[in-house]
Parts: structure tokens; sequence; C-alpha cells
């Protein structure tokens, strides 16, 4: 009887636990109700679960009654949280996965954008291939004149970017605006950028297009960003027949802070003695400049500080265009101090901020006279100053993947003074330029995202604010390749010179359109682009009366441009080709109507090779760069033939070699570059007399690159960092 008892109650115990359990099934399914094979699925903090098969559905059973989590992971895809209740009735659900999107997988806008960095996956650039570039002497600018987009004029300093001047392209250093990233402009001869490419681990060049982060620019943004801490302490050393340069860098034994200098004085009178130049050069160009910076790693980011301070000299002479008898005289004597301070790290979870300090001071003290002799027939001497003190701040909140949101605010107080003596009284604009931006980066999945920026820019000056939507769009289409589209609208303060007449002129404008298409692998890159810009309240006055200025001037610029590189076209060859086809006109200055202006040539083409030979340690690289003949003004025709003739196709053949060796403990790169090594004839423009000759025509004299061929023979020492590894690895 006992025996039966405890079977029976044993049988029901069973029963009831059989008929306790809850039944769970389900199918999970990512993008497109595809199904995901080999999901983890559990009841948290238990022991039950299962995994989906090859059509997605799973099915286990739970004996426990109560609320569980049920989690289902997969690698690829976000994690999936929801709470169920277990009692007996069978629980069914429908999964839908999300896919993690990831840094490496990710699609990026590219659309008017280039990048040169070690850090990024969509990479055109690398650092080091400015620095090895042939023809560009290490100069950051003239290494982006490589790239489809950039014009090559030679007659004055600048970036201009599709169909735009030189000043509307605006740089920044570690999102600081540099107010003169030039050396200062000498007639009819471009001036270099003031900072070494070596400063800076990444290069972010954007053709047009921009975020809402940055403004000031018609065309186009250039970001640099400087290094974080070294590895170790170094020393480098810079020897060439017009430069001495000395820098020290020292990391402290805990390796979370480094300070160094940089020393460097450049002497052109040595090369112009053994290479003449068209100009009389009664003081060849001369320059003295330092630069201080640090480095402190805290707790949750890094402070960094850039100091700079130079100070130049130029002065020359050329015969007078008009009158044989008198010759110009031109001097020019500039100092300059740029400082930054900035801070990059964490808030707290999710939470970013980078911000910064700085201050800019440019004087520049120019005399212009023309001489019969000793006798000065006229002259002006105007002396400019610029005072720029800035603030930023951007706040960046990350979510779940690789959406983000960034909030911002930029600051500038400038002054800017003129006085010359005798023509011009003392002059001082002042202005509080304020700027609120916002931009959102949204992944709908890896295979599409959207950048959406708003940015609001007010000028006390101007008295004007403008509002400025940007949008951009990328589509990772099936294999390496990608879509991406731009639009923005962006504004920018009339050039200061033009500020000085009337203060009171209105935002410069332009609207930007971008379709581009890109392919980037280990070994090639492959990027095609259309674009189409708008132009807006440029500044205008007629010739007859310079101070009659306003906002009527408008144009446009549409094109074409091609970018290919292959690491493996040629065995041991690197390089890329870049063509860019531009057609743009504008009414802005003194132009009567819409013309192609001086500084836009039609057809662009850049060839770069570069081949390391392992066997003597030795770098070669060769760039050809050929553009169309540019537009110019023929006073001695007609109005109606304004800018109706142009200057002969431009051709370029450059070539370098770096040569990789020790000097005792010094790691040592001998540099030879030559540019025009063919030595064709190469005229940007032509120049005419002020006033007509006694046959009633103007006198046109050719714009032309100072002397024939240049040349650069230096060495690059570094104790402490070999570098050689770099440019093999590059």
């Amino acid at each position: 009887m006992t025996a039966k008892l405890v079977w029976l109650m044993a049988s029901m115990m069973v029963s009831m636990n059989i008929l306790a359990q809850t039944p769970i099934s389900g199918r999970v399914t990512g993008s497109h109700n595809l199904p995901v094979a080999g999901a983890s699925i559990s009841l948290e903090n238990t022991y039950y679960g299962g995994t989906s098969g090859a059509d997605g559905t799973f099915a286990f059973s739970m004996p426990d009654t109560g609320r569980f989590n049920l989690v289902i992971t997969m690698i690829g895809y976000k994690k999936f949280e929801k709470i169920i209740t277990a009692y007996g009735p069978p629980v069914t659900i429908q999964v839908i996965l999300k896919e993690e999107i990831s840094e490496m997988q990710a699609v990026t806008v590219s659309a008017g954008s280039f990048e040169a960095t070690d850090k990024r996956r969509n990479t055109v650039l690398k650092p080091l291939d400015i620095v090895t570039t042939a023809g560009v002497q290490a100069d950051v600018v003239a290494a982006l004149k490589t790239l489809p987009g950039a014009q090559q004029v030679g007659e004055t300093e600048g970036l201009f970017v599709r169909g735009g001047t030189g000043t509307e392209t605006k740089e920044f250093i570690d999102g600081m605006l540099v107010p003169n990233p030039f050396f200062s402009s000498v007639p009819n001869i471009a001036q270099r950028g003031r900072f070494s490419p070596l400063l800076f681990k990444g290069t972010h060049f954007s053709s047009g297009g921009y975020s809402a982060l940055y403004g000031q620019g018609l065309s186009s943004a250039l970001s640099l960003e400087t290094h974080d801490l070294p590895t170790r302490s170094e020393t480098n050393l810079i020897i060439s027949s017009a430069q001495l340069t000395l820098t020290r860098q020292q990391l402290n034994k805990a390796k979370n802070a480094s300070g160094g200098f940089t020393i460097n004085y450049n002497n052109l009178q040595p090369y112009y003695s053994v290479v003449p130049q068209k100009p009389d050069y009664s003081k060849a160009p001369e320059m003295l400049n330092s630069e201080l910076f640090g480095r402190l790693k805290t707790k949750g980011g890094i402070l960094k500080y850039y100091g700079y301070a130079n100070y130049n000299i130029i002065a020359f002479s050329r015969p007078n265009i008009g009158d044989e008898a008198l010759r110009d005289y031109f001097h020019l004597t500039n100092h300059n101090i740029f400082s930054i301070l900035t801070y990059s790290g964490k808030l707290k979870d999710q939470w970013k901020i980078n911000g910064g300090v700085g201050f800019n001071y440019n004087k520049d003290d120019i005399d212009l006279d023309t001489r019969q002799g000793n006798k000065t027939v006229n002259y002006f001497l105007p002396r400019l100053t610029n005072y720029t003190t800035q603030g930023r701040m951007v706040l960046t909140k990350n979510f779940a993947g690789l959406d983000k949101i960034q909030l911002g605010a930029d600051y500038q107080y400038s002054i800017d003074e003129i006085v010359a003596k005798d023509s011009i009284p003392f002059i001082t604009r002042r202005d509080n330029y304020t700027a609120l931006f916002s931009e959102a980066v949204i992944y709908f999945n890896t295979r599409l995202v959207a950048n959406i920026g708003l940015r609001y820019e007010y000028s006390s000056l101007l008295g004007n604010g403008q509002l400025s939507p940007r949008i951009a769009l990328a589509w990772k289409l099936p294999g390496k390749g990608q879509l991406s589209a731009a639009y923005g609208n962006y504004y920018q303060k009339p050039e200061t010179n033009l500020l000085f007449r009337k203060p009171d002129l209105a935002f410069m404008e332009a609207a930007h359109y971008i379709l581009n298409y890109e392919q980037i692998t280990e070994s090639r890159v492959v990027r095609a682009e259309i674009f189409y810009k708008e132009y807006r309240k440029l500044v205008t006055y007629p010739s007859s009366n310079p101070m009659d200025i306003g906002n009527d001037g408008s144009g446009y610029a549409k094109g074409f441009e091609i970018f290919l590189r292959n690491k493996k076209l040629f065995k041991k060859f690197d390089g890329w080709i870049a063509y860019s086809f531009l057609d743009t006109k504008r009414k802005y200055l003194d132009y009567p109507f819409q013309v192609q202006p001086n500084f836009a040539a039609k057809h662009t083409v850049n060839l770069v090779l570069k081949r390391f030979v392992e066997k003597i340690s030795t770098n070669f690289s060769m760039t050809y760069t050929y553009t169309t003949g540019r537009p110019y003004y023929n006073p001695n025709l007609p109005l109606k033939s304004f800018m109706s003739e142009s200057t002969i196709d431009f051709h370029n053949l450059a070539f370098q070699v770096n040569y990789l060796t020790m000097i005792g403990k010094a790691n040592t790169v001998f540099i030879f570059n030559v540019n025009n090594v063919i030595g064709n004839n190469q005229v940007y423009g032509y120049q005419y007399s002020s006033l007509p000759g006694p046959s009633g025509s103007f006198k046109a004299q050719e714009i032309t690159p100072m002397a024939k061929r240049f040349y650069f023979i230096g060495a690059y020492l570094s104790i402490g960092v070999d570098r050689r590894k770099q440019v093999i690895d590059n």
C-alpha cells in the first residue's frame, strides 16, 4: 500500500512538472527578413536556451514560472533583450536583429572629401605622401594640388578649389581657424604654407560639401590634426642650402607628457647667387621662426599646446612695364604669431568634449615705390595689422553603434587695422563673429549613413546672420564601392581689404551639390565625382570706382573629377592619376559680366609615380602636371572681349630622390628635388601697364616663375626615432 502511494505521488509530481513547462519558440531574422542562423538564445540567469537553426527558428522549454529576460546575441548584430512571462502557455517571439556597425565595416561619407591619415580605413593619401611627392617641397597645400579639384595657380598663394579663389578655402589646426596659413603675399610670386607637414598626423581636405563643424569658406575646408604624445624623445635636424632647422621633443619618464621646440632659419641668398632669379633682389627672402609644443595626457583625454612665431623680410625690384626709365620696388616685413591650446577627452559615459582657445597676430609693413634713378616718382606704404582671438567647443554624444550628435559653438573677435602714409587714414574694423552648429551622424545600417548638419553664423561688423543647412548621404554598394551625395549652403565674410572700403557688406554665398562614387581597397583607390556650385552675393565694383562696392556678383562652377591610385598596377610602383574638368564663370570684383576667371583652367591632370628601391634604400618620385591655358584680361581689346584670351598650356615635370642612410647615430634622409625638369616655358598670365604708351596701347609682361627650374638639396636627420621605416612602409 505504501509503495503504491509513493508511486502515485511521484507520477503526479512528474505530470505536474511536465504540465508546468512553458514552450518558448520563435524565429530570428536580420535585414530584409533573412534568417539568422547560429544566434544564441538564453534566459538570463538560467541554464535554459538554444540556438537558431538554418531557417532562423529556435525552440526550448522553461520548467520554472515567472518573469525572465530573454537575451539573443549574434556576432555582427546588436544584442536583443525582452522580458517574457513563463506560466505554462506557449510563448512565441519573432525577433529582428539590428546590425552592429563597426568602424571598419561601416560606410563613410566621402563626397567632396579626401583623407590623408594613418588611422582611417578610407584613406586616399598617407601623411608621408606629402613629404615624398616630387615637386611639392614638403608643402601640405602643394601636395593637395595633385588631387582632383585643386587648381595649379603659381602666381599667388592659396588653395584654389573648383572655381573658388584661394581665400575661399579656410585652414584649421585641431579645429582652430588659422587666419594666416601662408606667408604674406608678394606680387606675382606664390608663397608657401607656414607649417611643416611633419607636424600633422592627419589631413582632411574637403573640395566641397564640408561639415557644419566648420564655416567661412565658400569652396573648401582644410582640417589638420597635430600629433599626440610621441613614443619616445627625439631630435630632428634639417639642413639645406637655404634652411637650417632644429627640433627637439622630450617625453617624460611616465610617458604622459611631452614638450619641445623648433628653431628654423631660412635665407635664400646663397641659393639665388647660384640660381639667378628674375626679380632683382636687394634682400633675398630671409626668415626666422620658432615653435613651442606640449602634450599632457590626462585621465580622460589629452591637452595640446602649439605656438608659432615668425619674422620674415623680402625686397626686390623690376623694370616698370610702361616706362623703361622707371623701376618698381617692393619691400615686405612680416611678423606673425599663432598660438592655440586645445583639449580633447571624455566628459562621462558616451559624451566627449573638444575645445580650445587661440590667438593670432599678423603685421605686414609694405613699401611700394616707383623710382627714376634715385628719385621716387610715387609710392604706397600700407601697414596692415590683424589681431584674432578665438574660442571653440564641441560636445559629442555617442549612441549605440556609431550614431552620434555633435553640438558646438565658435567665437572669434578680430581687429583689423590699416594705415598708409599720405593716402589712407588710420582705419579699424572690429568684428564679433559667432557660430552655433549641430550635426547628427545616423547609421540606418552598415550600408546607409546620413550626416545632417545646421550652422548659424553671425557677424557684428556685417550686422548679418545666416543659417546654413548641410546634408550628406552615403550608401555602400555590393562589393567594395559606395555612393555619396552632399548638399549644403556656405557663407563667407568678404575679405578684409574690401571691408576697409565698406564695412556693411553682406555675407557671400555658395550652394554645393555633389555626387561621388568611391572604391577603396588595400591596394587600389577609385574615385569619380560630379559637382555643381552656385555663387550669390559676390563682391563687385566698377573698374572706374573701386570704392563703389556691393554684393551684386554671381557665378557657377560645375564639372567632374577622377582619381585613380593602384599600388599593384606596376610591380613595386605606387602612384596616382587625377583629372579635373571645370566649367566655371563668375562676375565679381571689377568683372563687367560673368566670365571664366583668370585662376581657373578647364582641364587639369596630375600623374604621380613612386618607387622605393630597397637594395639601395632610395625612394624615387616623379610628378607630371598639365593644365590647359587660363584666361587673362587684355586691356587693348574692347570690353566685350574681356578675358577672351588664354595663356599657353601649362606643363611641369618634377623629380625627387630620397636616399635613406645613417650618419653616426642619426637616421638620415638625403633629399634632392627639381621642378620643371624639361625647362619648358611656363606662363601664369600677363600683367599690363597702368597707362597706355605713345601708340595708345598697353604694354604686356608675362607672369612666370622666378626661375626656369627650382632645385632643392638637403638632409633630414632624426636621432631617437627611425623615420626611415615610415618611408619604406609608405
